[in-house]
């Protein structure tokens, strides 16, 4: 008897998930949560959220969802997605895993830790969407930050091939462009990325601190405000951030003084010069801006 392939869009409707969960509805949850009930009315949504006012937020902006008290009363869920602070993660990972049969997927800057944690739980999904924004909280972020963002699995060894297909579509199906890679070269990768231009901007920023302040207003330029953007954002999510990918972190902090200090060196005459090291760098920083302007 041969066998029968499905479309893809009927397997999708086969396998999607009747109703989600999601446990924080900061800046990223809210968002995610506004983007299922948007491309996805038939599919119920249940949250969690701690913090009265975004709940209040979230809940005037999207009546549809559901509210929950705990984690592990998102026991009836397909799918759950994790948006809490990075340090919550694993317990509430462990909360909604003893509650059900749910695919937990977290949402998380930083997946080495966390995916080592939870490799004796096949139904966790690494995951991040690489997007958001600098302030905390509910629809602080432009109103479509996730549409068409890419969202980077990182499945470890104990995940059925069957439940990372399934968590692939639904995000597909949401308009995400899906990648997959494991978690040590996720946190390499990003540590470059994204979290040494925060850590960057934050150093830059308490140079800054040091100057007179009513001279810094005055002659602070669209420079100063592009590079010390990244430091008014969430410094307790960032420094649990940076602090749970220290070591890949250190390791493109270590590239980066090596640079200044090829730069420092250029300043008194040793080796090459200073618009030699400019030129490959303005090449890259053009092919990045024109990328993402595609």
């Amino acid at each position: 008897m041969a066998c029968k392939t499905v479309p893809r869009s009927e397997r999708d409707l086969m396998d999607a998930p009747g109703k989600i969960g999601i446990v924080g509805t900061g800046l990223v949850g809210a968002a995610f949560a506004a983007l299922v009930t948007g491309r996805k009315p038939g599919i119920g949504v249940e949250a969690v959220e701690p913090q009265g006012p975004y709940r209040q937020a979230v809940a005037a902006q999207l009546p549809r969802v559901a509210w929950r008290h705990r984690a592990a009363d998102l026991a009836g869920c397909d799918m759950v997605f994790l948006c809490a602070p990075p340090g919550a993660l694993s317990k509430i990972a462990r909360e909604v895993l003893d509650a059900g049969d749910a695919l937990v997927v977290d949402m998380g800057s930083v997946k080495g830790q966390l995916v080592e944690g939870l490799a004796d739980a096949p139904r966790f999904i690494g995951g991040h969407p690489l997007a958001g924004g600098n302030r905390a909280g509910p629809f602080r972020a432009a109103p479509d930050v996730l549409v068409a963002a890419r969202f980077v699995l990182t499945p470890h060894a104990g995940n059925a091939e069957a439940d990372i297909e399934r968590v692939e579509r639904f995000l597909a199906s949401l308009g995400f462009s899906v990648v997959r890679t494991d978690a040590q070269a996720h946190d390499e990768l990003m540590a470059r990325t994204s979290h040494l231009p925060h850590l960057l901007s934050y150093a830059y920023a308490n140079v800054l601190s040091r100057m007179d302040p009513d001279e810094l207003q005055v002659f602070s330029s669209r420079s100063t405000q592009t590079l010390t953007r990244h430091a008014a954002g969430n410094t307790r999510m960032w420094g649990e951030i940076l602090q749970q990918n220290a070591e890949p972190v250190s390791a493109a902090l270590d590239d980066l003084i090596a640079e200044l200090m090829t730069l420092r060196n250029a300043f008194a005459g040793q080796g090459t010069s200073v618009a030699t090291r400019l030129d490959p760098a303005a090449a890259i920083a053009a092919t990045l801006n024109r990328s993402n302007e595609e």
